[in-house]
């Protein structure tokens, strides 16, 4: 689940939530020697970040404690909360991204390459448990998504963007819709997934049913149209 708690956290059992608001970014420019790929560190810094956030929720994380590091070591690397939470953000969508290059061939249908995505969405809502700290009223995780909805609209939008132009191509998309409203309302129905707390037709523990329903759904509607 890559992709979202930043704030309202607590590094080295420094508590933030009452200083700072979410500031999410999704650019991987400029990060220079912060870069996961080649710096180890840093890695375990990320790692040990989203781990603690999938076990504790945001209110609850000691991102330092848990990378075996103290506090200097992970402000050497990131100048203040934004830039560490930031790059939390970055690194698990890198790995949401990569996870999609690999289960979405060349050539896929529009509503395989949905159901891939919205079942690596679900696998991400379920392994940091998002629903079960919303539940447990976890300020921090409440106000990122209260705030983010831009952000995280943009970001899914960024993800299904390419199949829809290669859906339209190959003249799958209804012939009353343009690509930039599919995109829109295909991203507006898998922003869902991160938050669904229940459901009386899926089993929400399962990425890939969730994947395929959905898809389904936002492929064919539910009218007889």
């Amino acid at each position: 689940m890559y992709h979202l708690f930043h704030g309202c956290a607590r590094v080295d059992s420094v508590r933030c939530g009452e200083e700072a608001t979410s500031s999410l970014s999704t650019s991987s420019a400029d990060r220079g020697d912060r870069d996961p790929a080649t710096n180890g560190t840093i890695r375990a810094i990320l790692e040990a970040g989203a781990l603690c956030l999938a076990r504790f929720g945001q209110d609850r994380t000691s991102i330092a404690d848990a990378a075996g590091l103290n506090r200097t070591t992970v402000y050497r690397y990131f100048g203040d909360r934004n830039q560490l939470f930031s790059a939390i953000s970055d690194y698990e969508r890198d790995r949401q991204r990569a996870q999609l290059a690999e289960r979405v061939p060349d050539g896929a249908s529009l509503e395989d390459a949905l159901a891939a995505t919205a079942a690596v969405l679900a696998s991400a809502a379920a392994d940091f448990h998002i629903p079960e700290h919303l539940r447990r009223h976890d300020r921090g995780l409440g106000q990122y998504y209260g705030l983010s909805g831009r952000d995280r609209h943009e970001w899914i939008s960024s993800l299904v963007r390419p199949h829809i132009a290669r859906a339209a191509q190959a003249g799958e998309l209804a012939p009353d819709l343009t690509e930039a409203e599919a995109v829109e309302w295909a991203a507006l129905a898998l922003m869902v997934i991160e938050t669904l707390p229940a459901s009386v037709s899926l089993d929400i523990k399962d990425p890939d049913e969730v994947g395929r329903v959905v898809a389904r759904r936002i492929c064919h509607g539910i009218g007889r149209g």
